[in-house]
């Protein structure tokens, strides 16, 4: 083999001369460096560079081929090959099935110039199908102090078709201020060199730079990290990603996965970088102790504690931090369960709140706010400050006693039956810690938010405002007192006692009302008060849950099946087994419906099921397909979660129809009676049938959903002009049209001559008025059937169910032709 070369005698014509060769030959190669989210460790994304490995000169020196290339005017053709390149090696990744890692390239002034860079870019990504957030596009400032207005352009193209801009080696050009007002970019990345001196006047020039990048809504990104007091110092500071040798350095794209996941350093799964990247607007540099806690597999989880809030909770031992954390996810500390219940608030509502937690005799006060949630998991920043007790006396004064008092319980709260009012305690310091709302809308938001369904029905019997102080007065002890389940946040089931008393000293109907986790000793009264509920007593000799069981699963008429926690079969009865062919339950055994293959698409029933496991919902009559026999079939679902004896979600247990099954039934029963024979939908008796579904679910579920009137005001009039078998064809054609905008997540069906009501669930009101525009067009875009031309005009009306007291009552009404007395 013959001897490489000294670069330094290579000519620069070499390069441009074997430009083309290099590309054709892969001399030049793509290296990726690893770029890392600083608050969760994750590999989050790589920064492309081009490599030239020569077999005459061996590895020239970026910066010598690429000034050369950039000073003849080459530079676009090696940059369209790094595009191309990486593109390629996307798709690579994803056929392998391997999470894929965002990449950012570099694109030079002279890309903008002498090609439509822009063009470029897009023909690989759609050649290799790349989505575009996973291409990044990198450019330094002296890009925009060209005057050519083209680059503007191009970079505003980019930025619409949904490509993030990055600006490089941020603060090192003379007008980098000026572009910030004139051009968005989505990352700003900052070099080291400030570092290099390491002292207060180069970290003060960091921490204005990044606080100011919060401000103006960009991200920030620190290149050229090489140490572990660089990474401690820019993560303290509110430094969101970083990118230099501390990591690694530049290799081919496996070697750079392979040496990150070697160093403990995960890969960051695409669906999750929005809901990181919104750490973005939380201010590291309050001054104040910062906690980051993220909820997330049912438990709470310190994401990131600033050296004043570890100094303040741990005195700075990490020790005592993981301690801290894992009884954070226990209910056996009083103040600690305040706390997640506080948290659990400000989780689901949204709103910020403050909350006061005691620490060796003084209160930390902390201000929360949700910073994001999504898909099962949020964020919350605490910004925490030391509220310190002013005497050590103050100990055993009344009022700080009062106080600590209050984290024996998980509710405490206040009962004006006359005004029907409640106000709950959300925390000692009365100053700020008081929540009002009408005492029937809290009960029974409570009631259906929090209570276990089997035991709501008790609940109503007990908070009945109208017999409480009969109730009251009657007992020995002056308070009443009951348990329920209520649900945990894992969706778990907790026993908790409910104690109501009257306050002696108020004038009126005044009660107070505690709720705290039930002792031990009384769970089995609680147990045995709930299975009675179901069970008679009988002496039989048998234990009633086995003998239950083992007729279920033998004289149950419907496939039904058991799953543990991981979805995997536990048991099943015969009809299931039946229904695939299968000689016996060890067929299934440790087995998830996607190790046997029977699902046309299994995504959406393995995310049902996790929602019953996590969330403890039940679910009721979920269309499906799945392959039985060698056949597609259509089935019904229906699955709730089995819980163990400590109230933990254990499993789940559920039972199908499939629609062969349901049409014999349905014929069986009469069909007709439920169905409108003109169109096919739902008619009235179907219609009352739907909504008391819908209802069910709004109720129990939770689960939004409008009622949508549509009424064809030219029914009439074509009726006179076609006769009625002609209009009957009309409104085959509208009911056609109705079902084609619904899909699968709505019902339909018609009453009158020309009205039809739609029920559809929702997410937003955005959603709502969406379909009412898409059924509007639809219909109205009906301009012939058969052989007759028509115009129709549609009137819509929209009825939702929390809006109306009467809602129910008022769709009755309509549906039934009745005019309601007022």
């Amino acid at each position: 083999m013959r001897k490489k070369r000294r670069q330094i005698d290579m000519p620069p014509s070499y390069v441009i001369e074997h430009l083309d060769e290099a590309i054709e030959k892969h001399w030049v190669r793509v290296h990726y460096q690893p770029i890392m989210r600083t608050i969760t460790g994750q590999l989050c994304a790589m920064e492309g560079l081009a490599r030239w490995d020569d077999p005459n000169w061996g590895f020239l020196m970026p910066p010598f081929f690429i000034g050369i290339l950039e000073q003849h005017n080459l530079i676009h053709k090696l940059d369209a090959f790094l595009i191309e390149e990486v593109c390629r090696n996307q798709a690579r990744v994803r056929k392998a099935g391997l999470p894929s890692v965002p990449v950012s390239l570099n694109l030079s002034r002279l890309d903008f110039i002498n090609c439509d860079i822009f063009e470029v870019v897009e023909n690989a990504v759609r050649k290799y199908n790349v989505p575009r957030d996973l291409l990044h596009l990198e450019i330094v400032e002296n890009i925009l102090t060209d005057r050519n207005k083209k680059i503007g352009e191009v970079l505003d193209r980019f930025c619409a078709a949904g490509y993030e801009i990055w600006m490089d080696d941020f603060g090192s050009g003379y007008s980098s201020l000026k572009f910030l007002k004139d051009q968005r970019f989505d990352v700003l990345k900052m070099d080291m060199d400030f570092l290099k001196s390491d002292t207060q006047r180069a970290r003060d020039i960091i921490i204005s730079i990044i606080s100011m990048d919060k401000r103006i809504g960009n991200r920030t990104l620190a290149e050229g990290v090489e140490t572990q007091e660089q990474f401690e110092f820019l993560r303290e500071i509110g430094c969101e990603k970083i990118q230099g040798y501390y990591l690694g350095r530049p290799r081919p794209y496996d070697e750079t996965i392979n040496n990150c996941l070697e160093k403990g350093i995960s890969v960051e799964l695409n669906c999750w970088k929005a809901y990181y990247d919104a750490i973005m607007e939380v201010d590291f540099l309050t001054g104040h102790a910062l906690l980051l806690i993220e909820y997330r597999d049912h438990a709470y989880h310190i994401l990131f504690a600033n050296q004043k809030s570890r100094e303040l909770f741990w005195q700075g031992d990490a020790e005592k931090c993981r301690k801290w954390e894992e009884a954070f996810n226990t209910y056996n500390q009083p103040a600690v369960r305040y706390l997640r219940c506080g948290l659990r608030r400000v989780m689901l509502s949204g709103e910020d709140e403050e909350l006061a937690y005691p620490l060796d005799g003084d209160f930390i006060m902390m201000d929360c706010h949700r910073v994001i949630a999504y898909n099962g998991r949020c964020l919350l920043s605490v910004n925490c400050r030391l509220h310190k007790v002013a005497h050590e006396g103050d100990l055993f004064r009344p009022a700080y006693l009062l106080r600590n008092l209050f984290y024996l319980y998980d509710k405490v709260a206040t009962f004006n039956l006359a005004k029907n009012e409640a106000i709950e305690l959300t925390q000692p310091q009365l100053r700020s810690g008081l929540r009002k709302a009408p005492l029937d809308e809290a009960l029974r938001e409570y009631r259906e938010q929090e209570v276990y369904h089997a035991d709501r029905k008790r609940f109503a019997e007990f908070f009945d405002v109208k017999t409480i102080p009969e109730r009251v007065a009657a007992s020995k002890l002056g308070s009443i007192v009951e348990a329920f389940r209520t649900k945990g946040p894992d969706g778990s089931l907790i026993w908790k006692t409910h104690r109501l008393t009257r306050i002696s000293s108020s004038r009126g109907d005044i009660y107070f009302c505690v709720v705290r986790v039930s002792d031990a000793q009384d769970l089995a009264d609680y147990d045995a008060k709930c299975w009675n509920q179901y069970v008679l007593r009988a002496d039989t000799g048998v234990d009633s849950a086995d003998l239950l069981w083992r007729n279920f699963i033998t004289g149950f008429p419907l496939p039904a099946f058991w799953k543990d926690a991981k979805r995997c079969f536990c048991g099943v009865n015969q009809r299931f087994l039946d229904f695939y062919d299968f000689d016996s339950v060890q067929d299934l055994a440790e087995r998830t419906d996607e190790d046997m293959n029977w699902h046309v698409h299994p995504e959406p029933f393995a995310r049902d099921e996790h929602d019953v496991l996590e969330k403890g919902i039940t679910l009721r009559d979920v269309p499906g397909q799945c392959l039985a026999r060698g056949v597609q079939r259509d089935i019904l679902a229906t699955k709730w979660p089995i819980y163990d004896a400590k109230g933990n979600i254990a499993g789940l247990m559920g039972y199908f129809v499939s629609a062969e099954a349901l049409a014999r039934v349905q014929q069986q029963s009469h069909k007709a009676a439920f169905v409108d024979a003109v169109t096919g939908t739902a008619n009235v008796k179907g219609l009352l049938f739907l909504l008391a579904q819908y209802l069910d679910e709004y109720r129990f579920g939770h689960r939004n959903f409008v009622a949508i009137f549509i009424k064809i005001r030219a029914i009439d009039r074509l009726l006179r002009r076609y006769g009625e078998e002609a209009c009957d064809e009309l409104l085959h054609c509208i009911a056609e049209e109705i079902r084609r905008v619904l899909g699968p997540v709505g019902a339909s069906g018609r009453f009158g001559r020309n009205q039809f009501l739609v029920f559809s669930q929702y997410n937003s009101q955005e959603e709502v008025r969406d379909l009412g525009q898409r059924l509007r067009t639809g219909i109205e875009s009906i301009h012939n059937f058969g052989q007759r031309s028509c115009t129709l005009f549609v009137e819509l009306h929209m009825a939702y169910p929390q809006d109306q007291s009467d809602f129910y009552e008022d769709i009755i009404t309509a549906l039934l032709g009745r005019s309601r007395k007022k």
